[in-house]
C-alpha cells in the first residue's frame, strides 16, 4: 500500500503484474459509457448472425416435424392394414 493510497479506496488488478492497484476513478457525471464503434459493430454482427442462425434452426425443425408427421401417417396406415389383415407377418410362411 502506497502512502498516498486510503485504506478504504477500492482496488483494481494491474494487467501488467496482476498487483492491485488504486481503482480508476469513476465517471463523475453519471453519463452512460460511450462504446467504441468497433464494440457496437461486432454486437450488431454477432446479434444479425445469431437472428440468422435461430432462423435456419426453426427451419429445420419444421422440416423434421413434417417428417415425423408422415412417418406417423404411414405408420398408422400400416396399423390398420394390419387390424385388418391385410398385411401379412414377415415371418409367417
Amino acid at each position: 500500500m502506497s502512502e498516498t493510497q486510503s485504506i478504504t479506496e477500492p482496488k483494481a488488478e494491474n494487467s501488467v503484474n496482476g498487483s492491485a492497484g488504486p481503482a480508476p476513478a469513476a465517471d463523475a457525471g453519471g453519463a452512460a459509457p460511450v462504446k467504441p464503434p468497433f464494440v457496437e459493430t461486432l454486437r450488431e454482427l454477432g446479434t444479425s448472425w445469431a437472428g440468422v442462425a435461430i432462423g435456419y434452426g426453426r427451419i429445420a425443425l419444421e422440416g423434421a416435424a413434417r417428417a415425423l408427421e408422415r412417418s406417423a401417417g404411414k405408420l398408422g396406415e400400416l396399423q390398420e392394414k394390419l387390424k385388418k389383415g391385410e398385411v401379412a407377418a414377415e415371418g409367417a410362411r
